[in-house]
């Protein structure tokens, strides 16, 4: 029983897990199968600085000594980027917009300042210069462009000439260019 036991569970026959990162799942799917593993995709990741289907992670471990037969798990980096809302970022710092952007995935652009007088912060948020509705559905990976505000401090700003509009009318070319009635 015993022989027949250390036969079927193959007690003393180990073969070294191949490294695989980095290397697309069907060219490392073959290799583990050519070395005898079984391979599983467990899971999957999106990295948009890695090439769709890439072995990202593997377990065992490289170089891990296994007995023949093992399941091989590999998590993949994804072939289409995940979709997400895009947050609201409108009146937060620069620095609190910045880090939701970057713990959603997505990647900060261009920023440009605006007269306001509230200080580095988001004013507007952009994608491909046009703006961008708090929770429009965006791909992981994208480009946010933000409009911060640059204070008041040391900034001139031409008075546009107001003579001869009405209230409304100069209300609207006030507010057009960042200039609020004090």
């Amino acid at each position: 029983f015993l022989q027949y036991l250390q036969y079927f569970t193959h007690h003393g026959t180990y073969l070294k897990v191949p490294d695989v990162g980095n290397k697309n799942i069907k060219e490392a799917t073959d290799l583990l199968q050519k070395q005898g593993f079984e391979v599983w995709v467990q899971d999957s990741v999106y990295y948009d600085t890695l090439a769709p289907l890439t072995v990202v992670k593997q377990f065992p471990e490289p170089d891990a000594s296994v007995k023949v037969n093992r399941i091989v798990y590999l998590t993949v980096n994804r072939a289409v980027p995940p979709e997400i809302e895009m947050p609201n970022l409108v009146g937060m710092s620069f620095r609190n917009a910045e880090l939701e952007l970057k713990a959603r995935g997505l990647k900060l652009g261009d920023t440009t300042y605006k007269p306001d007088i509230a200080k580095n912060a988001v004013l507007e948020q952009s994608l491909n210069n046009k703006a961008i509705k708090p929770g429009t559905k965006v791909t992981m990976g994208t480009v946010i462009s933000l409009v911060l505000g640059a204070g008041i401090g040391s900034i001139e700003m031409p008075v546009p000439d107001l003579f001869g509009m009405n209230y409304e009318e100069a209300m609207t070319l006030l507010e057009a260019n960042g200039i609020t009635l004090g």
